[in-house]
């Protein structure tokens, strides 16, 4: 759910694959290496680049990330597939409703910064020189969180001038009952969840990188549903009752080539450090997690019925 990174200046870095053998430092590969460019993405209104396959010849390999997304395949439909996401992709969402959602998930932005700060903190860079970065483990991770980070300022930007750009509210309240701006109910959820990892030494950075992957999964997956229903929508976007913000912004950048890149960056590292760990022998701890994650998700999108 980072959604829009927007990458101007990202140095996030694309990998495939290759059976590599391991130094005494569990991080570190000392054999083979990186398949694939250092990038600077600079696109202005998407972010995120064209997911390639897994292409590892180690193909035998579990993947947790894949022991993931098996485990609960109707609670993932349910998280990613709602009316709130087939109305935006039909423009049929008033300014009102998509300002009241989309309040809240600056909110989620705006805490997704202590977030990612925390999982860095977490990672202990090698005392020994690395001069080839893409071969280092712990390097790759800082290197797409530290994207991760600078991509979010973009993202509040985005958020912002979107808004300025179609009349939409970014503090306005979820119902008409609360008198003053603030997180609900399942909002309160994910800030907790993001802070607790600021707060909580015990966590791990697999945990967290985990939970990293789980969001932004769903949220690719979420838009990518949405975008589905805008083909067979005949109407003019700016005829849309929102004036056109989703289905002319908010949808291609949550759906683009770019965010599905990122989340397979993020699947890459969470799956190489669930490796190096061993995280396949306690399995259903982050099955837990993932599913945790999931139904937040699912009670984040609005309720759409009589807006």
């Amino acid at each position: 759910m980072f959604k829009n990174l927007h990458r101007t200046s990202s140095a996030t870095q694309r990998y495939s694959r290759s059976p590599l053998r391991e130094s005494s430092d569990p991080f570190t590969r000392t054999n083979g290496g990186r398949n694939g460019e250092l990038t600077s993405r600079h696109r202005q209104d998407q972010h995120r680049a064209a997911s390639p396959s897994r292409t590892s010849t180690n193909s035998s390999r579990s993947r947790l990330t894949d022991a993931l997304l098996s485990a609960t395949p109707k609670q993932y439909v349910a998280a990613t597939e709602t009316p709130f996401l087939r109305l935006a992709g039909q423009g049929k969402l008033s300014k009102h409703t998509l300002s009241r959602w989309l309040s809240q998930d600056r909110l989620y932005a705006e805490t997704y910064i202590t977030f990612i700060t925390s999982l860095i903190a977490r990672v202990t860079l090698p005392y020994a020189f690395v001069s080839d970065r893409s071969a280092s483990l712990r390097w790759r991770i800082i290197n797409i969180l530290t994207g991760a980070f600078q991509n979010i300022h973009t993202e509040l930007s985005f958020f912002t001038e979107t808004a300025q750009k179609y009349g939409l509210q970014l503090d306005l309240p979820y119902d008409d009952t609360a008198k003053d701006f603030g997180p609900n109910r399942v909002t309160e959820q994910y800030l907790t969840l993001f802070r607790s990892y600021h707060l909580d030494p015990s966590q791990t950075l697999l945990e967290g990188l985990i939970v990293l992957w789980a969001t932004e999964k769903c949220y690719l997956q979420a838009w990518t549903y949405a975008s589905k229903f805008m083909a067979s929508t005949v109407r003019e976007s700016s005829d849309d009752l929102d004036g056109g913000a989703l289905r002319e912004k908010f949808i291609p950048n949550w759906s683009s080539d770019e965010f599905v890149q990122f989340v397979q960056d993020i699947a890459d590292i969470t799956d190489d450090l669930a490796d190096q760990e061993g995280a396949m022998r306690k399995v259903e701890v982050y099955k837990a997690l993932w599913s945790h994650v999931l139904e937040i998700e699912k009670d984040f999108w609005p309720d759409v019925d009589g807006q």
